[in-house]
This record gives C-alpha cells, structure tokens and sequence, in this order.
C-alpha cells in the first residue's frame, strides 16, 4: 500500500524498470553476485547528472496530474473536516447526545479526522514531490501505521455498530444489558488496540530505500517510502487482512442487517394487521409506534453512513 534494509531493497518500486529488469538475473543475497555486480551497469549512466538518473529510474519529482487531484483532496478535506467535526462536537457538548451508538459514530468521525488531517497533507506532499522523502525513516512507519490502521479501525468500528444495532432492533430486551455506553466504550478501545498491533506488520515491511544505479553509486535525493522487504511476504499479509478486515466484516454486516431488514418488515406487518384489526391504540401504543419509527430511521441512516464508510474504507485499501 505504501512503502532495516536487507539484500531485498535492491527491489525497486518506481517506474524505472530497467534497473530492476537489469537486477534481475542477480540474486541479491549472494555475496558473490553483490561484488560482482559493479560490473554489470550501463556505460550511458557514467554520463548522466543524478537529476537525470532519477528521472529515469523514478520518475518525473511531481506528479503530472497534481492539480486535478489536489482540488479533488481540497474538497473532500473541507467537506470531511467540516461534517466530522460537527460530530464530534455535537457528541461531546450535549450528554443527551452520548448514546452507544453516537459513540461508535464518534470513534469513525475521529477516524475520518485522521485521515483529512494527518494522512492528506502527506499524500498531496508526496505528489507535489515524490522524492526525496524527508521525513525519514520514522515518518514513513508513522505514514504507513497511520493508513492501515485508520483503516482497520474504520471497518471494526462499522462492524460492532452493526451487531450493536442488530441487538437493539432484533433483541430489544437484551439490548438493555448489551448496549452500554460502558459496553461501547470497551468495544472502541478493542477496536482501536486491535487495529494498531494488526498494522504493524505491513508497516515493518516499509521503510526509505535510495536509489543505487551500478557504476555511479548511490544516487543523492533519491529517497522513496517504499517496500524494502520480500514482495511475498507482504502480498501474504494483504490478502490475510482483505480476507480478514474486508470480506468477514463486509459478510456479517450484510447478514446482520438482512435479519434487521426481516425483523422491520416483521414490525411493519404486525402494524398493519393491529390497524385492519381495529384496535384501539392508546398512549402507549402511539409512543410505542413513534419509537419504532424513530428506530428505523436510525437504522436506515446508519445503513448508508455504513455504506458510505464500507467503500471509501475499500477504495483506499486497495490504492
């Protein structure tokens, strides 16, 4: 997703493939061939400035389309910061406000502010320049640990106020001792620890890598965040967390609130026939029913915020 050193950072993630095309017949772990390999080089790189090498083995430094993404980022970052927090806000300032599922909604805004706040301004810092990567090798883990487990935070977070709601709408009598602020509170602290100690290995695969052409050496201002250990050990952990992080969530929240669903529709019938019946409703039953109403809105609001979250959450995985 992003990008100790070791015989495996010869690999480079840039667009110049022709170095690692080169690389390639060499096993980088063998001793032999790192002493040797000075004399396998193109003779033209003894000619070329380091600016010149970089743009041939990385890149252009910015990125040609900077200002149609950096608008697009600039809206969402207005929009987001805005909406997220009047969330939190909201949450915060009124107590009538702090129920279990507010908070759970709290925890994803706080997600969301993350992200536009601290993920955002590197991101757009990196188009507008894509080496050198000044931040060090602290940064690049902080950059990486900051986007998966934001990212893995969001997806928990979605989960249990799912099964949250599932309680509340199809087991209402249990929802009393379940559905706690105390219980919530638990659930976002698991939630948020969880996600943490589960970036971390994708994040100790990262770190900076320069640029080593053979026959010129190191190339200066060329450091990139990338991957600087086995492809295949991190393509091993990305599907383990797809599968993990995506798909189980993604199967539970649909089969929860297919049972919602059921059990609204459920509702809905009782209601109608109660009304052919012609049963006389009294106070409680009208508060009853205008409690029911109010519980599906809530259902139904929180179904398209978990949408909403379930595809953005997707989207900026798999970029």
């Amino acid at each position: 997703m992003y990008s100790s050193a070791n015989c495996s950072n010869l690999e480079l993630k840039s667009p110049g493939l022709e170095l690692t095309e080169m690389l390639a017949s060499q096993n980088p772990c063998d001793n032999s061939s790192q002493e040797a390999r000075g004399s396998f080089f193109d003779p033209e790189v003894l000619n070329m400035t380091a600016e010149q090498l970089r743009i041939r083995y990385l890149g252009p430094r910015r990125s040609g389309f900077f200002i149609p993404i950096c608008t697009t980022y600039l809206l969402i970052f207005v929009v987001g910061a805005v909406g997220n927090t009047l969330t939190c806000l909201v949450i915060i300032q009124h107590r009538i406000m702090r129920t279990p599922t507010n908070y759970y909604l709290f925890s994803l805004a706080v997600s969301d502010l993350l992200v536009l706040l601290l993920g955002m301004p590197l991101e757009i810092y990196e188009m507008w320049s894509n080496y050198p990567f000044l931040l060090g090798a602290g940064g690049c883990c902080f950059k990486t640990l900051l986007f998966e487990a934001v990212c893995f935070a969001s997806i928990l977070n979605v989960t249990a106020l799912s099964v949250e709601r599932y309680i509340a709408v199809v087991h209402p009598l249990r929802a009393k001792y379940v559905v706690t602020k105390k219980h919530a509170k638990r659930v976002i602290v698991a939630v948020w620890l969880l996600s943490v100690v589960c970036s971390i290995p994708n994040t100790s695969l990262h770190g900076i890598q320069t640029l080593y052409v053979p026959g010129w050496g190191v190339v200066p201002d060329s450091a990139t965040c990338t991957l600087v250990k086995s492809r295949l050990l991190y393509n091993l952990i990305i599907q383990v967390t797809t599968i993990i992080f995506f798909f189980i969530p993604m199967g539970i929240i649909s089969i929860l609130y297919l049972l919602i669903g059921l059990q609204l529709r459920k509702e809905k019938m009782l209601e109608a026939l109660e009304a052919k019946s012609g049963t006389i409703c009294d106070y409680h039953n009208i508060r009853l029913q205008q409690k029911k109403v109010r519980r599906r809105q809530v259902t139904k609001m929180l179904f398209f915020r978990k949408q909403l979250t379930l595809s953005g959450t997707a989207f900026g995985y798999i970029y």
